[in-house]
């Protein structure tokens, strides 16, 4: 890849910022920032391990924007995260070793039917915001979310674009879980599980810091952002998640 130049590097944080937006609210935004990494010429591998980066950054600034709004059942987290982990390694151990070819055409085709799965709409009950925290993780626990944590963490562990969408169809689809609760235990889960993965890709010499640094500021300024528009705008985050399901598709398509 060559040394990139300032303005490079502004854009990179622009699309942080998008992508780190897109993240916090839905999820796919890393269709957006995979995609800047590989356009400045970065091979398929190295973009996917580069990229854990931001998302690490941006997922901790959401936890934290959602924790400071009471919004995030701190009860939940180890039963929803430990999953997700065990997953992640797995699918960043994989990934690591998958060639940039293979790697290009995986990206193609799960991303697709990730985008086609999260086209369903949510399905969440009128009372799901009255559910307290022990309720929350009562649902955590029940054997068929816990598999979709832990297939949402190898995922994420293995691509991570989309991953978003396949926690937030677990916890609120199948789970029954608010959106907003929802956005933030799978904001404070992808942050566990992306500790591992940047482990995993930085001992394989995956990561590329100076890009990964800059789309890292814009990803934080992003979710800081997502995080208000996620609490202010939750009666019509419904909409937001299918629109988002919708771009990811017709983007997947644009690049097939």
């Amino acid at each position: 890849m060559h040394a990139l130049a300032a303005w490079e590097l502004a854009v990179l944080a622009l699309v942080g910022a998008a992508a780190g937006f897109v993240n916090t609210v839905a999820g796919a935004g890393s269709l957006l920032s995979l995609r800047a990494l590989m356009l400045f010429g970065m091979p398929p591998g190295l973009a996917n391990g580069t990229n854990r980066v931001p998302v690490l950054a941006q997922s901790v600034a959401a936890t934290l924007g959602f924790s400071k709004e009471n919004k995030l059942p701190r009860a939940a987290v180890f039963a929803a995260a430990w999953p997700a982990c065990v997953g992640a390694l797995c699918g960043s151990v994989a990934a690591s070793f998958v060639p940039d070819r293979e790697m290009k055409l995986v990206l193609i085709g799960v991303l697709f039917v990730v985008g086609v799965l999260g086209l369903r709409k949510a399905t969440v009950k009128a009372d799901a915001s009255e559910l307290t925290d022990d309720a929350v993780v009562g649902l955590c626990k029940r054997p068929v979310i816990a598999l979709w944590l832990f297939g949402a963490g190898a995922y994420g562990g293995f691509l991570q674009a989309g991953v978003g969408l396949l926690l937030l169809h677990a916890l609120s689809n199948v789970g029954g879980l608010d959106l907003v609760r929802a956005n933030a235990l799978k904001a404070v889960v992808v942050a566990i599980f992306s500790v591992v993965a940047v482990a995993v890709f930085l001992a394989r010499g995956m990561i590329i810091w100076l890009p990964a640094a800059a789309m890292a500021v814009g990803a934080v300024i992003g979710a800081q952002l997502a995080v208000k528009f996620a609490i202010s705008w939750a009666a019509r985050l419904k909409v937001v998640v299918v629109v988002v399901d919708f771009a990811a598709c017709i983007v997947l398509l644009a690049t097939t």
